[in-house]
C-alpha cells in the first residue's frame, strides 16, 4: 500500500547513546494522553499551558468505554489541540469488533484530528503470530474506515517479547520509556514519531498527573499528520464543515431571529438521542405533543435531548422549558446550557412546576451552535418510574433597560416584557415563569411565521429540507440518532396520571 506523504517518518536523530536508543530529529512538541484517570478537564487552560496535541482514551478493548470520552474529545476539539483516540487492545478478543466500537464512538474525523492509535501492552499472553494477527486486523479495520495510517503505542521490551513483528514498520510509532532522552525503540522501527516521557506531569486544567508526550518533529510537521480539511461545495456536509463555513453543504437546522422563537420537539434543532424504543410521544403540550422517557441512576447517559441554538444576532437571551403535567417526575433534572460564556447546568424538579419555567438568561454569540442538553440519568433509580418531559423550550431577547425593544405588543414582536421575566431569577428553584411569558411564546412563533426576521447571509430557503408549514417553516423534522450501548426498561403502555 502507497502511504501518504502526511504520514511520513522523521529522518532518523543524531547517533544513539545506547543500542536501541534513537534521538529527536530535531525540534519536538509537546502533548498529552487521558484517560478518565485525569477526570474533568479544563481543556483551554490545557491549550494555554503549551499543549498542541492530545490522545483520548475510547476504550478498553470491548470491556469498558471510558466515561470521560465524549467529553475530552469535544474539549480538545474546541481548544484548537491536535486530537487523536485511542484504544486499549485486548490480543484474545475479536479486533474487529474492537475497532469497530472505536470508529463508532469516534464517528467521522475532523481537521485538525490526528490518526487512531492501538494501544498494545496487554497483560493477556497469546502466541505472536496471532498477536500480529490481531493487530493487522484492527489495523487494517480502522485504516480502511478514516483513510489514515493509525499509530501504533507501545514499548521497547514489550513488543520485542510478546510480537516481534516487523510488518507494521510502515505504521507511525509512539513508544512508551519514561526518560526524557532518546528513547528505547522496538527492533521493527528506525525511528519514532511519539515519545510517552512520564505518566506523571502536571499541567494546568488537570487536576492531577497526567501522561506527556513529544512529537518527534515541529509544528509544521505535526500539522501534516492531521486530518485535512474537507472540500466545501462538494455536496457533502463533512468533517469540520457546519452551516457558518459552508452553508451550501451543511444547511442550518435553523436560525433564531433578533426576536426570538420557540423551538418544540420534533423541530430540526430539537434532536433526540439514543435508543428510539425508550422516547414515548404524547398527544399534549405546546404543539399539540411532547416527548419523554425514564429516569435511571446509570453512570452514562442512555438517552438525551439537545436544543440546538444558532442566533443570527448576538445578545443575552432568556431561555425557558415548557413543562406539562403529569409528564414530569423527575425531581433533577439538569439541563445544561452551553453559551458564549462557558457551560451552566441549571436544575428543575419537573414535579413541582408546570408551564413556561425559565432556565435563565445567557449571553450568546452569532453563527455558533450553542446548545442546551438534559440526559436521562438523573440519578434516580429505574424502580422509580421518574419520567423526564421533554417538550418546547422558547428563547427571547433580554431587553436591557434604555435598549430599544426587538419588538412590541402591537406588531406582535417577541421582545416585548419579556427580558426581566426570563433572566433567571427562577432557574434554581424551576418555578414557572410568569404567565406573559408564555403569552410572548406565542407571539415569538407568529413573528416567525410571518417571515418578519430575515435570515444571516449565506443561509438559503433550502434550510433543512424537511420543513413543515405555517410556523414551523424555520424549524424541520428531526431524525433521532443512532443507538446507545445501555438498554433499559420504559414503561410501554398507555402512561399513568399523577
Amino acid at each position: 500500500m502507497v502511504r501518504s506523504e502526511l504520514y511520513r517518518v522523521p529522518r532518523p536523530g543524531p547517533a544513539p547513546t545506547l543500542p536501541g536508543q534513537v534521538c529527536a530529529a530535531g525540534d519536538t512538541v509537546f502533548g498529552i494522553d487521558v484517560s478518565y484517570y485525569q477526570g474533568d478537564i479544563d481543556w483551554n487552560a490545557v491549550a494555554g499551558d503549551g499543549v498542541k496535541f492530545a490522545w483520548v482514551r475510547v476504550s478498553h478493548s470491548t470491556q469498558f468505554e471510558d466515561p470521560k470520552f465524549a467529553a475530552n474529545l469535544a474539549g480538545a476539539r474546541a481548544a484548537g489541540i491536535h486530537t487523536g483516540v485511542y484504544q486499549y487492545f485486548e490480543p484474545g478478543q475479536d479486533p474487529i469488533a474492537q475497532a469497530q466500537l472505536l470508529l463508532d464512538r469516534t464517528g467521522p474525523l475532523q481537521p485538525g484530528d490526528m490518526p487512531p492509535m492501538i494501544d498494545v501492552e496487554s497483560k493477556d499472553t497469546v502466541p505472536k503470530a496471532q498477536y500480529a494477527d490481531a493487530i493487522r486486523a484492527w489495523l487494517d479495520h480502522v485504516e480502511a474506515a478514516t483513510g489514515t495510517v493509525p499509530f501504533i503505542y507501545t514499548g521497547y521490551y514489550y513488543w520485542n517479547d510478546n510480537v516481534g513483528s516487523g510488518e507494521f514498520a510502515d505504521h507511525p510509532l509512539w513508544i512508551a520509556n519514561y526518560n526524557p532522552g532518546c528513547p528505547l525503540v522496538p527492533d521493527a522501527w528506525a525511528t519514532w514519531v511519539a515519545h510517552q516521557t512520564c505518566d506523571c506531569g502536571m499541567v494546568a486544567g488537570i487536576g492531577g498527573a497526567v501522561d506527556t508526550d513529544l512529537f518527534n518533529g515541529d509544528e509544521e510537521q505535526l500539522n501534516a499528520y492531521s486530518v485535512g480539511a474537507a472540500v466545501c461545495g462538494d455536496g457533502k456536509c463533512g468533517p469540520g464543515e457546519d452551516p457558518f463555513t459552508c452553508a451550501v453543504d451543511c444547511p442550518p437546522c435553523g436560525v433564531i431571529p433578533p426576536e426570538g422563537a420557540t423551538i418544540d420537539n420534533g423541530a430540526a434543532c430539537y434532536e433526540l438521542g439514543g435508543d428510539p424504543q425508550y422516547w414515548r410521544e404524547e398527544a399534549a403540550g405546546q404543539g399539540g405533543s411532547l416527548r419523554w422517557t425514564n429516569a435511571t441512576d446509570f453512570a452514562e447517559p442512555d438517552n438525551f435531548a439537545v436544543f440546538h441554538l444558532d442566533f443570527a444576532q448576538a445578545g443575552q437571551y432568556a431561555l425557558s422549558v415548557w413543562i406539562e403535567p403529569p409528564y414530569g417526575e423527575t425531581k433533577l433534572a439538569k439541563y445544561v446550557v452551553h453559551h458564549a460564556d462557558g457551560e451552566t447546568p441549571v436544575m428543575v424538579d419537573q414535579s413541582a412546576v408546570s408551564g413556561w419555567v425559565a432556565l435563565g438568561s445567557f449571553n450568546f454569540a452569532a453563527a455558533t451552535d450553542h446548545y442546551v442538553r438534559i440526559d436521562d440519568n438523573t440519578g434516580e433509580a429505574p424502580a422509580l418510574e421518574a419520567s423526564i418531559v421533554l417538550d418546547a423550550m422558547q428563547v427571547l431577547p433580554v431587553v436591557m433597560e434604555g435598549e430599544t425593544e426587538a419588538g412590541d405588543a402591537s406588531s406582535g414582536g417577541a421582545g416585548t416584557g419579556v427580558g426581566s421575566e426570563g433572566s433567571g431569577a427562577e432557574s434554581t428553584s424551576g418555578g414557572p415563569a410568569a404567565s406573559s411569558t408564555g403569552g410572548a411564546g406565542s407571539s415569538s412563533g407568529a413573528a416567525g411565521e410571518a417571515g418578519g426576521a430575515a435570515l444571516p447571509p449565506g443561509y438559503g430557503e433550502h434550510g433543512c429540507g424537511c420543513r413543515g408549514g405555517g410556523g414551523a417553516g424555520l424549524w424541520g423534522l428531526l431524525g433521532l440518532l443512532g443507538l446507545l450501548g445501555r438498554r433499559r426498561r420504559v414503561r410501554s403502555g398507555s402512561r399513568r396520571a399523577g
